[in-house]
């Protein structure tokens, strides 16, 4: 014969102490973890809105090279090639832009009278734009406000 031996499973009646230390430590980690997620996030927003003021400052500097010499009108950023490519560029970018377009004596670094001086060959060509970039992350909003990007870049005029 043999014999069956029963085992009756027990129910502790005490519990772990560290039944709800993960939850908690969970809890107090996540905030600061989702904040510096949001933190690198944002700066690499701000990275990319830079760069897209760059090139777009980039593009309209070879628009103005081209157009503002002695044989057609000033550096215009109202009408013409060069607000065409302003317009072209606005698409792109995050917010209003504020745009400057400048000739610029190469030699003595004047900025000579738009109205009666057309540019000239060797002179420069300075684009400047700049413009507000808000930050998504409450925390970084609050200790660093909207971020001023900007950009400016000088091409010479060779013909």
């Amino acid at each position: 014969m043999s014999r069956v031996r029963r085992r009756t499973a027990r129910l502790s009646s005490t519990a772990h102490p560290t039944t709800g230390q993960g939850l908690v430590e969970f809890a107090l980690v996540l905030p600061v973890f989702l904040t510096l997620l949001f933190a690198v996030v944002d700066g690499g927003r701000a990275i990319f809105a830079y760069n897209q003021m760059s090139e777009a400052t980039r593009f309209v500097a070879r628009a103005a090279t081209t157009t503002c010499f002695a044989t057609s009108t000033p550096c215009d950023q109202s009408t013409g090639p060069i607000a065409a490519a302003i317009t072209a560029q606005r698409a792109g970018l995050q917010g209003p832009v504020a745009w400057t377009v400048q000739c610029v004596n190469s030699a003595d670094g004047s900025v000579p009278d738009q109205v009666h001086t057309f540019c000239k060959v060797g002179y420069l060509v300075r684009v400047a734009a700049t413009s507000n970039f808000n930050l998504i992350t409450p925390f970084v909003a609050q200790a660093f406000g909207p971020v001023n990007v900007g950009s400016t870049t000088d091409q010479e005029i060779l013909q």
